[in-house]
């Protein structure tokens, strides 16, 4: 989550973020990630997004603004495009809402992305949760929460329509004859849907992937059936290895149910390494950044994200009887078995420091052990990074841990020729 915090609330604090002279609004910094995750031969720079200020800790922003709680908060795939441009091989993935722009808005952009990326774009699409982000594109609340992924559905049927507009060959320039596409090539859509409508045809030629690469981040039931049906990617946080096991099992299953090889859509698990030398020098840096965490800026994104109010409940209450409505399942998975009595509070510090993915501190052998581990026991494709700071952390990963698992044949040592997909789905 672009620019300030990432995924750890303390990044703007640590003395180690944006040195060298970057600063986090402007282009430099995000182009050098870029390039960074590129020499480590990353799928793709993967950015989240949100369209408010969070405001439901206490009922205000206050503390989202004092906290730095994931704001303030670039357009991403303005963002992204900087990043394209400055790299040759690594996808570049950007959230977007579909409460942000009409479906034609949205397949117009990422069309252009992927050609001025040349075929490296790639969209997370979301539904949106939050009030405030409602409220700042005129309306009063989001939908109820299945609903909108109903509305995604419909959403996403307007955008394959849009980018399937033109066929491959539309393109002739036949000067001789001074036609410069085919007209018969090119087709209105005309979508007239229960939420939806849109003539067509998309202003903007067939782009190099034909649609960027369609990425997910579904939680709930209704997000991975969505996930099922539509993703090629999916990002997901999960505290523990079972979770992830658990999470990976039922997408497959669902993606069966619905007729699709399981094959055509990676999983991601978020996690965050913190890697050094050696294992003592790298306890000490988590320890270090980790201190400069605090419960109420944990509370506030957390209550942020969980769409309510934590300031109601009591932070050194254990949670496992904690018993509110709408956010029980997120609740639900920290009550694992060493931390069957965890406190509120301590979940706020948890999901302060990661966004409650786990936290792994280590030499590189010790992280790609872990990694290695993880991903034989859940069946999964990979990981998506959350740095603690920038650009330190991930030069830390890339020069440390990336030969690690190369050597070990777990991830690539160079790109294919092709689009971002090509290079996602062959290795």
């Amino acid at each position: 989550m672009l620019p300030v915090t990432h995924h750890s609330m303390a990044t703007w604090k640590d003395p180690h973020n944006m040195t060298r002279g970057f600063q986090f609004d402007r282009p430099e910094i995000w182009q050098y990630v870029g390039q960074l995750a590129e020499r480590g031969c990353f799928d793709f720079f993967f950015s989240a997004d949100t369209e408010g200020v969070y405001s439901d800790y206490k009922d205000s922003y206050e503390s989202a603004i004092r906290y730095a709680a994931q704001v303030p908060c670039f357009d991403q795939v303005t963002l992204l495009s900087f990043v394209a441009a400055a790299t040759r091989n690594i996808g570049v993935v950007a959230t977007s809402s579909i409460n942000g722009h009409p479906p034609y808005i949205t397949a117009r952009k990422f069309a252009t992305l992927d050609h001025m990326s040349y075929g490296r774009a790639g969209w997370n699409v979301v539904t949106a949760f939050h009030k405030r982000a409602a409220e700042n594109l005129g309306k009063e609340d989001q939908v109820e929460h299945d609903e909108r992924y109903d509305m995604a559905d419909e959403y996403m049927d307007v955008c394959y329509k849009l980018w399937n507009s033109w066929e491959v060959d539309a393109i002739v320039q036949d000067v001789e004859n001074n036609v410069f596409a085919d007209p018969a090539k090119v087709h209105e859509i005309n979508h007239n849907g229960k939420y939806y409508q849109s003539r067509g045809p998309l202003n903007v030629n067939r782009s190099p992937q034909g649609k960027p690469l369609i990425v997910q981040a579904g939680q709930s039931s209704r997000g991975i059936r969505f996930a099922a049906q539509h993703a090629e990617a999916v990002f997901t946080i999960q505290p523990f290895v079972s979770g992830m096991k658990s999470y990976y099992n039922k997408l497959k299953s669902q993606m069966m149910e619905l007729g699709r090889d399981p094959s055509t859509c990676k999983v991601f698990f978020d996690f965050q390494p913190i890697v050094a030398d050696t294992d003592s020098m790298a306890r000490e840096m988590a320890d270090r950044h980790n201190s400069l965490q605090t419960v109420e800026a944990g509370m506030t994104i957390l209550s942020g994200h969980l769409g309510y109010d934590l300031s109601k409940e009591d932070p050194n209450g254990t949670v496992e009887n904690l018993k509110v409505p709408g956010i029980q399942g997120f609740i639900d998975i920290h009550k694992g078995p060493e931390s069957k009595n965890i406190t509120l509070g301590e979940i706020a510090l948890l999901h302060a420091r990661s966004v409650s993915g786990p936290q792994v501190v280590g030499s590189a052998k010790t992280v790609a052990d872990w990694m290695e581990a993880a991903m034989a026991e859940v069946g999964g494709d990979g990981f998506l990074l959350s740095p603690i700071y920038l650009p330190g952390s991930l030069e830390n990963f890339v020069d440390l841990v990336v030969p690690e698992l190369q050597r070990r044949g777990l991830v690539r040592t160079s790109y294919i020729p092709g689009t971002l997909r090509d290079n996602l789905m062959a290795f």
